[in-house]
């Protein structure tokens, strides 16, 4: 692979895993687009593996603190679970909320993986997931009170959101989100809590991809897969602190409109 082809892709990840544009369309589009034909498992294990470093690397103080708390009230209150800090129910909801895309990926990961890779399917997921986030921009608006937390059950239901980013196109931090808004959260809160839930399902896919990749591993494609990761671990630490400071004051609208622009793209391109 050319060190410039894995450049590309390396951004691409950084930027769109992050940003609610779906990363796993665009890795899609852009090799379909382009020419170049689908990379190699080994190389697309190297991308994730940089945007969940720039995750870890964005919010080491919050993964340190959850896990310093968490340990703190396991040992001193035991299965008082009623005197567990914040801290500590944040990472019980985190786990809650991971549980809907851990079966997903187990059972039908593989079918989605291969089933849905054509454009027409991402064509369709772009619009279905631009609907969930314009429905939730919606239903937002007329929110009078905003909350900083949501309880267990609703963690479970954001986590069946994200499952729902195993289609290419509808986006995991678009869904996530989305969904964190559906059930009361600020944009803010929202994204914070998308981001920290992204991380355990990164992590998971990371490591499976790295097993299924190791009988593949070409030492030729050393160069590109460190291209690939570095570029995708920088831009995605951009990316993650652009979306947090974004969406403080500002709606989603603009990546409804890009997602909306994208599909019409897709098909002006390939299909009239």
């Amino acid at each position: 692979m050319p060190l410039i082809k894995a450049l590309i892709l390396g951004i691409v990840q950084g930027l769109t895993e992050f940003l609610p544009v779906s990363s796993s369309a665009h890795l899609i589009i852009f090799p379909d687009v382009l020419g170049w034909g689908e990379h190699s498992l080994s190389f697309d294990t190297t991308l994730h593996l940089g945007t969940l470093f720039a995750l870890i690397v964005v919010f080491w103080k919050d993964i340190l603190s959850i896990i310093k708390s968490l340990f703190l009230d396991i040992k001193k209150h035991k299965k008082s679970f009623n005197h567990y800090s914040s801290k500590s129910w944040l990472a019980f909801k985190i786990f809650i909320a991971s549980i809907p895309v851990g079966l997903a990926g187990l059972f039908f990961g593989d079918f989605l993986e291969n089933k849905f890779r054509g454009i027409w399917f991402v064509i369709i997921f772009l619009l279905v997931g631009t609907l969930i986030m314009y429905i939730a921009e919606k239903r937002f608006k007329k929110r009078l009170i905003v909350k900083d937390e949501i309880s267990v059950g609703k963690s479970f239901r954001v986590g069946i959101f994200q499952a729902l980013a195993l289609l290419p196109g509808i986006s995991r931090s678009g869904s996530t989100i989305s969904g964190g808004m559906f059930f009361g959260l600020s944009r803010k809160e929202a994204a914070r809590f998308s981001f920290l839930l992204s991380i355990p399902a990164v992590l998971a896919a990371g490591v499976s991809q790295i097993i299924s990749s190791l009988d593949y591993l070409n030492m030729a494609e050393i160069a590109p897969m460190m291209v690939g990761f570095f570029s995708s671990f920088l831009v995605g630490i951009i990316a993650i602190n652009f979306m947090m400071k974004f969406v403080k004051n500002n709606k989603l609208y603009p990546f409804i409109f890009y997602r909306l622009g994208l599909a019409v793209f897709l098909i002006i391109l390939f299909y009239i």
